[in-house]
């Protein structure tokens, strides 16, 4: 059985271009033009927080500190890139959600 917490190249190369794919929306995206926050939810994938977090890192990113609230199991994880918007890795452990978004 594989290690759930290991980015493997299989998942590296199916969500790589996802993720390269919605970061570029964000960039080009105007906060003038639009209201709603942008994201894409790997919800009931293959990731979890922890190896979407190593794909963002091997993009450049860095992780910020990881808030969460506890007994609901929600938690907030922000990644900043010199130059580019700011994201975050949002997600609850509950019902298993995990999106990738704009941070707000």
């Amino acid at each position: 059985m594989a290690n759930r917490y290991t980015l493997t190249e299989k998942i590296r190369e199916k969500y790589t271009p996802i993720v390269q794919e919605f970061i570029q929306k964000l960039e080009d995206s105007n906060p003038k033009d639009t209201d709603i926050l942008l994201e894409v939810d790997f919800s009931d994938t293959e990731l979890n927080p922890y190896t979407l977090g190593e794909l963002l890192e091997e993009l450049g990113y860095e992780r910020g500190d990881q808030q969460e609230n506890g007994w609901q199991l929600n938690f907030w994880i922000p990644y900043t890139k010199q130059g580019c918007k700011a994201i975050q890795v949002d997600g609850t452990g509950i019902t298993f959600e995990l999106k990738l978004m704009e941070k707000n």
